[in-house]
């Protein structure tokens, strides 16, 4: 397996912009991943559904080769044509028929649709054996990246602000849940009953916990400017932080970031989804923004309010005082490209203060730019449960 060939077109995919440049992307890719003598990829306009995109990438090896030739191009001629005249269960049959031996042919569906296919021929006899589990994992970024690029083309359509919304949460999320999912299983076959197990059994619940956002977050833009839904229950506030902490440990270490926290061991009552989304996008963000060698410090607890206080303190950028007003608001972003670092998608803030509020408490910011900056969050609690 050629990880670096993986990490490139991981990257990669999530540039494209078009059906044409993710194909182009995909089928240099797979040859670079499986050393795959050609790839082709069908991708269908939602609109007409038929085959909108065919491409095909291939190595001088395959040129040369006519019986390669000749079943690459009855393979394509067929796929297309059960795009055309026949339901997507016969496609996925036929597909799922002719991937074996040197050629691997899979499907690329969303929700029961079919968005198209990817197919690739090599002269190795076990080819589809070597590489269809590295395949089927990366098929999944791509039917994620295919979603968010016919959410760009409906906004185009319709410029519904909605769609725009549904895109960004769609890349913030779908991106690293895909990595959990994928990776997760390649791993679960060789690291059972090792030290490193704990470490999977991180990844399997941060892995359900995002599944569970994704879906959340979506119903929660139904109405983005109405009351949000909750789900009160109880829960010790200590043990959830633990958990989310604990799932930022190899970036943590990647930046040589250090954490200093006091947690209070109390029972809170709110929504767990939501309260986790929260405290989970706050120290996301204090980690991107920190710099390398820093430290980051978390405190909790009850104050004489009877609120839950959540405090959160990096020594990163820092956030000037104009820009302070104005990063709880949906789709801002803080101008950071003096400082040469990553932006959001002027969307997790947002999200914070909806849910604080939505649980009738508030959320706030200081910091000075270049010094650092604290967040901080209430939740109001009828009574201690110490």
């Amino acid at each position: 397996m050629n990880k670096n060939a993986i990490y490139k077109f991981v990257k990669k995919i999530n540039t494209a912009k078009s059906n044409k440049e993710l194909a182009d992307i995909i089928n240099q890719g797979f040859i670079d991943i499986t050393d795959a003598l050609a790839c082709w990829t069908g991708l269908i306009n939602w609109d007409t559904n038929l085959i909108e995109v065919r491409k095909i990438k291939s190595s001088p090896a395959f040129s040369n080769n006519r019986k390669l030739i000749s079943d690459v191009k009855n393979v394509r001629q067929i796929a297309h044509d059960y795009f055309k005249n026949f339901e997507i269960e016969d496609l996925n049959e036929y597909l799922t028929l002719t991937s074996k031996n040197n050629i691997i042919l899979k499907p690329l569906i969303y929700r029961n649709t079919s968005l198209g296919y990817v197919g690739m021929i090599s002269g190795d006899k076990d080819f589809n054996k070597k590489n269809i589990n590295t395949v089927n994992i990366l098929i999944e970024f791509i039917c994620s990246r295919l979603e968010i690029i016919s959410l760009y083309e409906e906004r185009k359509r319709s410029g519904r602000e909605r769609v725009e919304f549904l895109a960004s949460v769609s890349h913030e999320f779908k991106t690293p849940l895909n990595s959990i999912t994928g990776f997760c299983d390649l791993l679960a076959e060789n690291l059972q009953n090792t030290e490193y197990e704990k470490y999977l059994d991180n990844i399997s619940k941060s892995s359900d916990y995002l599944l569970k956002l994704i879906q959340n977050v979506l119903d929660y833009t139904k109405d983005e400017y109405g009351t949000m839904e909750l789900k009160p229950e109880k829960f010790r506030s200590k043990q959830v932080i633990d958990d989310i902490i604990w799932s930022f440990e190899e970036i943590r270490k990647e930046k040589n970031i250090s954490f200093d926290y006091t947690l209070s061991d109390v029972i809170i009552k709110a929504d767990l989804i939501r309260f986790k989304q929260l405290v989970y996008n706050l120290i996301s963000n204090a980690i991107k923004f920190s710099k390398e060698n820093s430290s980051i410090s978390i405190v909790t607890f009850l104050n004489n309010k009877k609120e839950f206080t959540f405090e959160i303190k990096d020594h990163g950028d820092g956030i000037s005082k104009k820009d302070q007003a104005k990063i709880f608001n949906f789709f801002t972003q803080v101008n950071r490209s003096q400082l040469k670092r990553q932006q959001g998608s002027g969307v997790g803030l947002a999200l914070c203060r909806k849910i604080v509020r939505s649980h009738g408490g508030e959320i706030y910011v200081k910091s000075k730019l270049h010094y650092g900056s604290k967040f901080c969050f209430t939740i109001p609690q009828k009574k201690s449960s110490r």
